[in-house]
């Protein structure tokens, strides 16, 4: 839009900057007829979820607020809050991918779970996330002896 001076004027309906839309599209072009990714438009930035069709896959989405990215894997563990730099936009598609191509794996306990992402180099990528009644600690050793679940790859 441009005003009476033939300068262009912001437009004020245009979303903000998101690091990873591109990253979002190149997925829902790559997995098309495997998984379904929704890019949906949130206050301050968007808001995008990745489901597969093999059951035994692990679905998980992401929210870019242009400064902060936060990445979800798991129900309860598994939340990566980032900033937008380029390392960390880097570091949420390595594990995006790496959800895809079956490199993650989630430890169970009641209230709480562990996700392990293997990344591309080899490097493990571990987040641990509860829910658990106030004032109920974690019983010792959880990770050893709670159900543990290897999901299957997106193809």
């Amino acid at each position: 839009m441009t005003d009476e001076h033939g300068r262009d004027e912001p437009d004020t309906d245009q979303p903000p900057r998101t690091p990873t839309l591109n990253i979002a599209r190149q997925l829902a072009r790559e997995l098309v007829g495997v998984a379904t990714v929704e890019i949906d438009g949130v206050e301050g930035g968007i808001s995008i979820s990745v489901t597969p069709r093999n059951p035994d896959a692990r679905a998980f989405g992401w929210t870019d607020f242009s400064d902060e990215l936060i990445l979800q894997v798991g129900d309860h563990g598994g939340r990566w809050e980032l900033e937008a730099g380029p390392e960390d936009v880097a570091l949420l598609e390595d594990i995006a991918r790496s959800v895809i191509a079956d490199r993650v794996r989630e430890v169970f306990a009641p209230g709480r779970s562990a996700i392990s992402v293997t990344l591309a180099d080899g490097a493990v990528e571990t987040e641990i996330g509860g829910e658990a009644p106030a004032g109920c600690l974690p019983l010792p050793f959880w990770r050893r002896w709670s159900r543990g679940i290897q999901y299957a790859p997106y193809r």
